[in-house]
């Protein structure tokens, strides 16, 4: 017995090993074409805003280089903190410190009365004196009202000495929403941001802005909010879901949610990309996940690069529109398109749809099994269905039709299939 007893502890150990190893390099299951979507739409934003701010600092460094070469308070020294201003629209002002913590020169004109100000104490100028290196803040509201963070830069004589710092005002909400609204217009997704402390520095709903998702009565109610929260600041990259209010700020809803990490320096940024779990991830084939792509199938049809491709018969730009449509919506197994002489022209992907088939063309005239479809196209009208798919005793799917047209024109209709 004594003898067997290392071995078990050992092969215990092996297989506890074998584990977490597994779920390292195994994090999670392929990702559905919505979720890859979603995490290609992050991407961007993250990169973005990563260029962003390398942009920057290396701005920053070039202005601190040259400001060396001059008398600080000197009008050259002024004109290099215009020229960052115009460059980099998310300063709110910047300033030349000197080695006593004394704000001496300050620009815009506007911030120009600041100039003798006493900023020793703060801690970002007490840690730029210590180590000589550049440092972002965190986030903190100023006496304007606003959120803001600095960055400093140290400012170093001929021989290596410092003799003081160039410290800049940024405003995160600024520098994001300018990133993040471009890339997610039109896309069914918001995005937010958040230090590691837990201060939220970019929302769509400006209410959260600056406030703590751990310490904040807004979040308290929410334990999932603020376990994913612990969860976010401790991994670089993740998804999960939480419960928290919608954009309504009224009702709680679920919430998928995916997160990278930017930053500067030794300080980072989480940003945290989020969709409605309760209407885009609902059951398969319930009804809540049958109106979601409903009312966003309308909606798709309205858009006017599909309205041109079906206008001019453009079947490379067709399959792009719904190439675009499958990737953003969950459940899909195909998008097609039956024009009016009911006949199914195409659809995405190509292998989950038919191709110049004729609902109409059978032995015995109709085929009954697909009069929906020739009624739906006849009467321009929307329409649900479910119906088993060959051979007899198949899978069932939902079928969810919507008239396609244009001012000038009918089209026929274009649909959503769906695997139950």
């Amino acid at each position: 017995m004594k003898k067997i007893l290392p071995f078990i502890i050992v092969l215990a150990i092996i297989v506890v090993s074998i584990v977490i190893l597994a779920k390292i390099l195994h994090p999670r299951q392929k990702m559905t074409p919505s979720e890859k979507a979603r995490s290609i739409v992050l991407r961007k934003v993250t990169e973005k805003a990563q260029s962003e701010l390398q942009y920057a600092d290396k701005d920053f460094a070039d202005a601190a280089r040259e400001i060396a070469h001059y008398e600080l308070t000197s009008d050259s020294v002024r004109n290099i903190l215009q020229g960052l201003l115009t460059r980099q629209s998310f300063i709110v002002d910047c300033c030349i410190v000197d080695t006593n913590g004394i704000m001496i020169v300050v620009e815009p004109e506007e911030f120009k009365s600041f100039e003798g100000s006493d900023i020793s104490d703060q801690a970002h100028v007490k840690k730029i004196h210590q180590t000589h290196k550049p440092i972002m803040s965190n986030a903190f509201i100023v006496v304007e009202g606003f959120q803001a963070v600095v960055i400093q830069y140290p400012i170093f004589s001929g021989v290596n000495e410092l003799i003081g710092s160039l410290s800049m005002l940024i405003r995160p909400d600024s520098m994001l929403v300018d990133i993040i609204k471009p890339i997610i217009k039109g896309v069914p997704v918001n995005i937010w941001g958040m230090q590691k402390d837990g201060i939220i520095l970019y929302d769509r709903n400006e209410e959260e802005i600056g406030k703590n998702l751990f310490t904040d009565e807004m979040y308290k109610p929410y334990g999932n909010l603020l376990a994913l929260g612990e969860e976010i600041i401790a991994n670089d990259n993740g998804y999960g879901s939480y419960i928290f209010l919608s954009d309504t700020m009224i009702e709680p809803i679920e919430k998928l949610c995916f997160w990278e990490t930017v930053g500067l320096y030794d300080m980072q940024w989480k940003l945290v990309l989020t969709s409605i779990l309760s209407g885009i991830e609902a059951p398969k084939g319930s009804k809540k996940s049958i109106e979601y792509i409903k009312k966003n199938l309308k909606d798709f049809i309205q858009q006017t690069d599909l309205q041109e491709a079906l206008s001019e018969n453009d079947e490379e730009n067709i399959k792009k529109c719904f190439e675009n449509f499958y990737n953003i919506y969950p459940y899909i197994y195909s998008i097609q398109w039956t024009d009016t002489s009911a006949t199914n022209r195409f659809g995405f992907p190509a292998e989950h749809s038919l191709s110049n088939y004729s609902y109409r063309e059978t032995r015995d005239g109709i085929n009954e099994q697909y009069q929906d479809f020739i009624s739906a196209v006849e009467n321009k009208k929307s329409t649900v269905f479910e119906k088993i798919l060959p051979p007899a005793g198949g899978d069932s799917a939902i079928f969810i039709l919507e008239p396609a047209s244009s001012d000038e024109s009918y089209f026929g209709i274009i649909y959503v299939m769906i695997l139950k």
